[in-house]
């Protein structure tokens, strides 16, 4: 594998964490019982450590080819395997999984992985899928501002990670 094809399957993994971890409202009253999950099952930072306004729930960002040769990508394959629409969602239970839509085929379209905070602003996101990536590790800070989720990779595995995560405000996905 590739340095850039590894750093585009880390960006890709980054982003399945985010979405994974942004799939469920905390306190959502459901519909069909008109209670809360927060009745039953306890609060995402008593289940995994979570600060207040952790972004759980599903982000989007765009990537495109101008943007990764702005941000210093040359190499074809990377420029190709890079762009398109990246969603990450976090869930609650500390599970993430990041999609990526494009219009063309690439080799990891789809990552997932669990993420544990480790700070009032930092997590850890651990890959499990695809199994390439299985077992690495990626620290990240994050803030929400203005209803936008951004992100800083805090021990990049490579430097494409970095422009697919940073290079946009990740917004909520409808």
């Amino acid at each position: 594998m590739t340095t850039h094809g590894r750093r585009a399957a880390c960006a890709i993994a980054f982003v399945a964490a985010i979405v994974a971890a942004c799939s469920t409202t905390p306190g959502a009253i459901s519909p069909t019982s008109g209670s809360s999950p927060a009745d039953s099952v306890p609060s995402p930072s008593s289940t995994t450590g979570l600060p207040d306004g952790f972004p759980i729930g599903s982000w989007t960002t765009t990537l495109t080819r101008a943007d990764l040769l702005a941000g210093g990508l040359t190499d074809e394959g990377a420029l190709i395997e890079n762009a398109g629409v990246f969603t990450t969602t976090f869930a609650a239970d500390g599970t993430w999984t990041t999609t990526q839509d494009t219009e063309v085929t690439v080799k990891w379209p789809v990552f997932r992985g669990t993420w544990t905070a480790t700070g009032a602003d930092t997590f850890s996101q651990r890959t499990t899928f695809p199994g390439d990536f299985a077992g690495d590790v990626v620290d990240f800070k994050w803030e929400v501002e203005g209803g936008d989720l951004l992100l800083d990779v805090l021990n990049p595995p490579d430097p494409t990670m970095p422009i697919v995560v940073e290079t946009h405000p990740w917004k909520p996905a409808d």
